[in-house]
């Protein structure tokens, strides 16, 4: 088993990067963040993604208060100390770069306190999401009718009086024209525009934090949270067919290659499995598309490297992970160019 630092990039020798999680277990992560702003807390300690019979534990946000808890037992503190942001970007594709300083100290029965190591945490937080897709069985973004369906709104003489309304005033372009049509009995599925994330700063100030903390504690500790975990069940298993991942911001994972058949033992408590496909509203836009195509068609790669960056582009990208590949795309064109310049000057 190795471990993989929190938001750790895996640097790969072909412009083709293995199947990554880890944006789903930050997007986990957020939800459950966004759950303990509203005052509901979390027991989910540890996240499994599993695919084909491979499987990636991390450490939630909660798992790692967990260890700095385990911690404080053995007479060590872990301390936040410093937190910075900056917002970089235009419009909505702004994003904040966040960095937290993080110390460790041993404390004394008596209170002294050394002072044993620290630590940098950064995270890189998107200010906009991209809104899930609009159809019947999405939910109606309404105080009055919270919870219910477009499709039950529309089976009430209120419900229909409401989208009506909506339809008219609703401050979203995208809502407007799709209440519209299902009020015209069109069976339609649409999109919402990008949304500002009301959370932002609170979830990257959060998850710097969490990174930086994360690095401090001991492996063992890790190990220990993460097995007392799985036995009690404050675990959220997301099974994933093969193929079927949507790839997805590095959150705090050990990346484990286990047979199929090593499954908990019968007595453990159940784990919840949760299917996530790839179909959804983080595939890369056509803009990022375009671009990564021009790059992996450059002379400068062979035609099998050529084929393996196609391949992931058609079954792994997302709009987040293609970003680290286009820059490795384009270091690798820079760099291979410059050499064959050398060699033919040469």
């Amino acid at each position: 088993m190795s471990e993989l630092a929190p938001n750790s990039v895996e640097v790969s020798a072909q412009p083709v990067a293995p199947w990554d999680p880890f944006q789903l277990m930050d997007r986990m992560d957020e939800e459950a963040l966004r759950r303990e702003l509203e005052g509901v807390a979390t027991t989910d300690l540890v996240y499994v993604v599993k695919e084909g019979g491979q499987e990636v534990v991390g450490l939630s946000k909660t798992g790692v208060d967990e260890c700095c808890m385990a911690l404080v037992a053995q007479g060590q503190v872990i301390r936040e100390e410093d937190l910075q942001h900056e917002v970089i970007g235009e419009g909505d594709d702004r994003e904040a770069l966040f960095k937290v300083k993080a110390a460790r100290f041993a404390v004394s029965p008596t209170g002294q306190e050394v002072r044993l190591d620290q630590v940098i945490g950064v995270k890189r937080q998107p200010l906009f999401y991209e809104s899930a897709q609009l159809d019947l069985e999405a939910r109606v973004p309404s105080k009055k009718y919270k919870g219910k369906t477009y499709r039950e709104l529309l089976s009430s003489a209120d419900g229909r009086d409401y989208l009506a309304w909506m339809a008219e005033n609703f401050n979203e372009p995208e809502i407007r024209d799709f209440v519209r049509r299902i009020l015209g009995g069109e069976e339609v599925v649409a999109q919402r525009g990008r949304q500002l994330n009301p959370h932002w700063y609170e979830a990257g100030a959060m998850k710097a934090a969490r990174n930086a903390r994360f690095r401090l504690i001991p492996g063992n500790v890790r190990a220990q949270v993460i097995a007392s975990a799985r036995q009690s069940g404050q675990t959220r298993v997301v099974d994933a067919q093969p193929g079927s991942m949507r790839g997805v911001s590095k959150a705090t994972p050990e990346r484990i290659a286990a047979p199929a058949a090593a499954a908990p033992a019968a007595a453990a408590p159940a784990e919840r499995a949760e299917a996530v496909s790839r179909i959804g509203p983080y595939a890369p836009t056509e803009k990022q598309v375009a671009f990564y195509q021009r790059l992996a068609e450059s002379p400068v790669f062979t035609e099998e490297e050529r084929r393996r960056a196609l391949e992931w582009l058609a079954t792994k990208a997302t709009r987040q992970t293609i970003k680290d590949q286009i820059d490795w795309l384009k270091r690798q064109v820079e760099t291979r160019r410059g050499k064959r310049a050398d060699e033919t000057a040469a």
